[in-house]
Order: C-alpha cells, then structure tokens, then sequence
C-alpha cells in the first residue's frame, strides 16, 4: 500500500470510525459540597415529561433501592390546595383585597429527583441524552445534577441501562 493512500483513506476512516464508535458519551454527576448521599436518604423519583417509553421511572426507582436508597412513591404526594389572601390599605382609607388558590404537591422525602431524558426511535433502549436534577425539598436547592449525551447512534449506543447505573454509583460514591 502506498503512503498516499494510506493518508488519504485508511486514516480518515479509522479515525472517523474510531471517534464514531466513542460517540457514546460518559454521565457527568455534580454534587453539590457537603452533600452525600446515604442509603437513608429518602428519594422520590419524577419524570418532568408526560410520556416515559422506556419506563425509566420505575428503572431509576428499582436501582436506588437495589443500591440500598430508600425510595419513596410520587403516587404518595400529598396534593393541597392552598389558599391566600392579602388585603392592602390604599392611603384614601380605601381596603383593597386580593385572594388566590393554587395546587400545590407535597413529597414525603428529603430529596425528590426529576429527570428528563430523549431516545432514539431507530434504537430501543438508546438515550440521546438523559439529564437529572436532585432537588432539597426543605430548601429547594439543587443538590445534584447529572448528564448525559451521545451521538447519532450508528457506530454504537450505550444502553440506557447502563447510564442509569452509572448516574446511580456516581451518586453514591460522591
């Protein structure tokens, strides 16, 4: 083989191969500082979407469990109605009042982790991305958050088994 045509086609396409296949990205976990996740740590699990195909929802439920998490159900929450009224004294002497009524949902857990995620239809089992957020339900901060994604899918995919267990032991060990 001649060394042009080496460099002319042999390389681009091992490297265009080479990085094809490595389009299956790796989960980026951010904890916030002193924060840690135990085992006694209540989680409740919620899809930001309407529509789960790949029941991840329940996967995600069934490793924290596996992994020693205690989970607890979105079916559970506590839906409330709350109610508030202001009035206001207007300088003429005049009283105006204002009222309001809102649907609020109340979770049994220290933390409640929601998370979205896209597939690809020509692949079952196969995120294009998948993204989480672990809320503190007592102060509302974000306590955790985690990525993923990856290229078209034809040179290779993870499984979305396998970037959920991995989301699951990255957050365990940090």
């Amino acid at each position: 083989m001649k060394i042009k045509t080496f460099f002319k086609v042999v390389l681009p396409l091992s490297v265009f191969l080479m990085f094809g296949c490595a389009s299956t990205g790796i989960v980026s976990v951010s904890v916030k500082p002193n924060t840690s996740f135990t085992p006694k740590s209540t989680i409740t699990v919620v899809y930001k979407g309407n529509y789960d195909p790949l029941k991840v929802q329940g996967r995600l439920e069934r490793l924290l469990m596996s992994r020693g998490y205690e989970v607890v159900s979105s079916a559970v929450a506590n839906d409330k109605i709350k109610y508030e009224d202001k009035i206001r004294s207007k300088d003429s002497g005049e009283s105006e009042a204002e009222a309001s009524l809102q649907r609020v949902q109340e979770f049994h857990s220290i933390y409640i982790l929601q998370f979205d995620y896209n597939h690809f239809w020509t692949k079952d089992d196969c995120f294009e991305y998948f993204t989480a957020s672990i809320i503190d339900l007592k102060t509302g901060e974000v306590a955790a958050s985690a990525d993923f994604s990856q290229g078209w899918p034809d040179f290779g995919c993870r499984s979305a088994t396998s970037v959920l267990e991995e989301f699951v032991d990255k957050l365990k060990a940090k």
